[in-house]
């Protein structure tokens, strides 16, 4: 029964011995099968074009734009918009002896006070019981009425 033991370990030893001879004759597996690779002539053919230009007008098919200087009131510039703050103003609660309102802007209820700022750049002027009195960036004031039922 030993002498079984070690026919197979020298068996498995030969064999060991002769697939790692193989495998050193032939190299380590590429990562690449280039075989499988189709070679050409080995010349790149020229590019057609630079893609990092842009194509020429009449290539585009489209006719060329001259170019047109702008006037020089063009290059002035615009005016900025008069009032572009939007609110509705729903109610108001009276605390302290001061009114607080509560405006409606962007889907959401703000509470606001004299002084306070609803933006950057308005500014609550004034709040009464029937309108909110607010003054833009440009120094134009505005009146918001009271939304809603009055009894």
């Amino acid at each position: 029964m030993a002498s079984k033991r070690t026919a197979a370990a020298v068996l498995l030893t030969l064999l060991s011995l002769a697939v790692g001879a193989a495998q050193e004759a032939e190299g380590p597996k590429p990562l690449v099968r280039k075989d499988l690779l189709v070679l050409g002539t080995g010349e790149i053919d020229p590019p057609l074009r630079d893609i990092f230009r842009p194509k020429p007008a009449a290539a585009s098919g489209r006719p060329a734009r001259p170019s047109v200087r702008p006037s020089p009131s063009a290059l002035e510039p615009e005016p900025a918009p008069t009032f572009a703050l939007t609110i509705s103003y729903v109610g108001s609660i009276k605390s302290g002896g001061r009114i607080i309102a509560l405006v409606l802007r962007g889907g959401q209820t703000l509470p606001v006070s004299e002084g306070d700022e609803i933006v950057p750049g308005y500014r609550v002027l004034r709040v009464t019981a029937e309108a909110v009195v607010v003054r833009g960036p440009t120094g134009e004031t505005r009146t918001f009425a009271k939304q809603g039922d009055r009894p």
